[in-house]
């Protein structure tokens, strides 16, 4: 038995038609671009004198956003009211649709596709891809 794109519209009520969900997932400047987006980013790991720099993900932790835009000011303009929606949508589908292994970490690339949400983009179809190639790579 498998997921189907029937399925995942039904149970998740994502549209699955429209533009593919397709974009480059090259996180040259990342943390740059997502200053211009929501305002801030994760600090860079710092790194011990001669030492070997750690993989970090592209991205923040789910700790990182929560402490950073758990509450949206009551005094907010629309701009900022708007970065903290955008940021909840990023934690919510990183946590739930595009969840990733370590289920631990926002991927940059959801945050940067909730930029054009005017796009119409066939958000089912892409959940539906993203969980076949979880699942392959199990």
């Amino acid at each position: 038995m498998a997921v189907t794109l029937q399925d995942v519209s039904m149970i998740t009520a994502l549209p699955i038609e429209g533009k593919p969900l397709c974009m480059s997932t090259d996180s040259e400047g990342w943390r740059h671009q997502m200053e211009a987006l929501i305002g801030m980013s994760p600090q860079e790991p710092e790194v011990e004198d001669g030492g070997k720099k750690d993989r970090v993900p592209v991205g923040a932790t789910f700790t990182w956003i929560a402490a950073n835009f758990a509450h949206c000011p009551e005094d907010a303009d629309d701009e900022v009211i708007q970065r903290y929606a955008r940021v909840y949508m990023w934690y919510v589908i990183s946590r739930t649709i595009f969840a990733d292994g370590t289920g631990k970490n926002a991927p940059w690339m959801w945050l940067k596709a909730l930029t054009v949400l005017d796009n119409k983009f066939g958000w089912g179809s892409a959940a539906l891809a993203y969980l076949y190639r979880q699942v392959i790579n199990c």
